[in-house]
């Protein structure tokens, strides 16, 4: 149905693969494999997404390596994938974390918190940047941790 890969860099499972896989074949009329832009807005509108056939019509785009204006299930599972991170209310703040982790270790260190403080114009001495950090970091550990990250932005 969809590769293992694939369920894994898009963040779905078993249950959510099933759920898409039901909701494509149900638009997929002619037992073709693909669905075109005015049947995957309708799909998207009954999993719950608002949206209109212009702005399926983009995404499509975005994913239609052959250019049919038709997708098949990988590509919808993309597409449903990215609409619910979209229609996630921490999505913001997941991206802006992924952002100012520039190691891209999973958390938040005194130097990279420096660096994007002194991106937006907030000049820091490093003692206010360890006060913040002492102040954020719940565990101790000298770095913050998305959980971390989350409630100072949700605190404010």
């Amino acid at each position: 149905m969809l590769s293992d890969v694939l369920k894994a860099q898009l963040g779905l499972n078993e249950d959510q693969v099933r759920e898409f896989k039901d909701a494509f074949d149900i638009f997929d009329e002619d037992a073709s494999g693909t669905v075109s832009t005015g049947e995957l807005a309708s799909v998207m509108r009954t999993l719950g997404q608002d949206i209109d056939e212009k702005e399926v019509g983009i995404m499509i785009s975005e994913v239609d390596s052959d250019g049919s204006g038709e997708i098949d299930f990988s590509e919808f599972c993309t597409l449903m994938a990215r609409q619910m991170e979209k229609s996630d209310p921490e999505y913001e703040y997941k991206k802006a974390f992924k952002i100012i982790d520039k190691l891209k270790d999973g958390f938040i260190d005194a130097s990279e918190l420096k660096h994007v403080m002194t991106n937006i114009g907030e000049d820091m001495s490093d003692f206010d940047i360890a006060a913040m950090m002492k102040e954020a970091d719940i565990d101790n550990d000298g770095k913050l941790s998305y959980d971390e990250f989350l409630e100072v932005m949700l605190a404010k």
